[in-house]
């Protein structure tokens, strides 16, 4: 195992690791793993809510919102660079045009601008900001999420998908993109390269699942050597996975793969949750995800690994750390 402790300036040396996906979940993966792996964010842009799509809709740039979740938490752990992570999630609160919006948000949309595009824009203020690691979107197209439901209507949309709250008895039954889009060559390089791949956690159908509608995305992962790691939710959501057990997000995420492809390695929280959480998410229809998954099952090429993964009292999140050194050590 790699320790934080031993890093030396030279990120080539260390494990190559690509993490998948978008918004909060990932970036809680990518807080530790960035000192002891040389880490590849492969960030989904479907956003269409808030700060992202508003910037969207009027500078007719791709959304910021979640490539800028995974730079601020790749910043170094030092003084300086946190206190630039304070600036980068500042939010306007008035201000014609400017309430609402993030200053981070805002500087990407300018980095866009100034650099000439999408992917030169992550570049320039990813080496402002020194970043551990680099960001990739996983397409530079601009497209829309559409989720199918199971009386056959359709809504359209990222935020409208994902912010549901009428008519809940409507499941997802599939999502498909509004038009092609194609793999941003970089992403599949990273792939390539790759050691371990990891994908999630976070929203099944508008984080994670998104990437895989990317034409060459799921075909450059079955192509690749490096085991694939799935990290389950800690809860569910009403909005998207409502009453899921882990089969149910093993057998999601494999359907979006390519044929006969499988996950080789699938981590799920066992630990306990505090009572405390367990009220406040009850309250918003999220309830811990039950686990009907054996340490070897058919659904998975390797095992199921079950452990304590979750932390905090009142907000449930992933801990990064054991995270980080249970993915090194899977082979």
């Amino acid at each position: 195992m790699v320790q934080a402790s031993k890093l030396d300036n030279n990120r080539d040396t260390l494990p190559k690791v690509v993490v998948i996906g978008g918004g909060t979940g990932v970036s809680t993966v990518l807080s530790h793993l960035k000192k002891v792996a040389n880490v590849t964010a492969i960030v989904s842009m479907m956003d269409s809510g808030g700060s992202s799509g508003r910037l969207r809709d009027e500078h007719g740039v791709l959304p910021p919102g979640d490539v800028l979740k995974c730079l601020t938490e790749l910043l170094p752990d030092d003084e300086r660079s946190l206190k630039w992570a304070d600036f980068l999630n500042y939010r306007f609160q008035k201000g014609e045009g400017l309430k609402g919006h993030s200053l981070g948000n805002l500087l990407l949309t300018a980095a866009y601008d100034w650099e000439g595009g999408t992917s030169y824009g992550i570049e320039a203020l990813s080496w402002l900001l020194k970043i551990e690691g680099q960001v990739l979107p996983v397409t530079l197209n601009n497209v829309e999420l559409i989720a199918r439901l199971s009386d056959g209507s359709e809504v359209i949309g990222e935020t409208h998908i994902d912010l549901r709250t009428q008519d809940l008895d409507r499941k997802i039954e599939y999502i498909r993109l509004s038009r092609r889009a194609q793999l941003y060559k970089p992403v599949a390089d990273a792939i390539k390269n790759a050691d371990k791949i990891v994908i999630g956690p976070g929203s099944l159908f508008t984080s994670i699942l998104p990437n895989f509608l990317v034409e060459g995305l799921s075909e450059a992962l079955k192509e690749s050597t490096a085991p694939k790691i799935y990290i389950c939710n800690l809860v569910t959501d009403p909005a998207e996975t409502d009453g899921y057990k882990t089969s149910d997000f093993v057998q999601k995420i494999t359907e979006y793969l390519a044929d006969g492809d499988k996950l080789d390695y699938v981590l799920v929280n066992n630990g306990p949750v505090s009572d405390l959480a367990l009220r406040m998410y009850e309250t918003e229809g999220k309830f811990p995800v039950q686990i009907d998954l054996e340490e070897k099952s058919e659904m998975v090429r390797n095992r199921v690994i079950l452990g304590a993964l979750c932390r905090g009292k009142e907000v449930l999140r992933h801990d990064s750390e054991i995270l980080a050194h249970t993915i090194l050590n899977l082979e």
